[in-house]
């Protein structure tokens, strides 16, 4: 696997992680991770706060940075419709706090995800900005497309 393409697979991975703990212990969120955006800017959910789990989370603009318990930084912003997205800069502020010194550049980055895009493993919501394409196997096609 390339440097881009395991850096594509480990953030994805975590972003996984994150959004089923933080809807195993804030069930009032129902099934889409975007509600707690709208849960904060409505006062029902803190707009920085932790949950069970020790996750921190931080409400911003359009989207949430997620602190999980090992200090790893996996942000994602929110389309409309609620579909968690992400981009070259949050897969580089990831790996950044994983200590990981990034082995690729965003185009590289940008590149790769376009490549999963193509094996089905993601969707290209806009112009740069990626999507989990199916939450529950999104890892394993990753995986598997790396591993080709």
């Amino acid at each position: 696997m390339s440097n881009a393409s395991v850096e594509v697979v480990e953030y994805v991975e975590a972003l996984a992680r994150v959004q089923s703990e933080v809807l195993r212990s804030l069930p009032e969120l129902g099934t889409s991770l975007a509600s707690i955006v709208r849960r904060a800017r409505a006062g029902q959910l803190p707009k920085d706060g932790a949950i069970a789990s020790g996750i921190e989370y931080s409400v911003h603009g359009n989207g949430c940075l997620f602190v999980s318990v090992d200090g790893q930084e996996i942000d994602v912003d929110f389309l409309v419709n609620g579909t968690p997205v992400f981009d070259a800069w949050r897969i580089e502020r990831f790996s950044s706090s994983r200590g990981v010194t990034p082995g690729c550049t965003a185009e590289e980055l940008i590149r790769e995800c376009r490549l999963m895009v193509s094996s089905g493993a993601l969707e290209e919501a806009n112009e740069g900005w990626f999507a989990m394409k199916g939450e529950a196997d999104t890892a394993d096609q990753l995986i598997g497309r790396g591993q080709g």
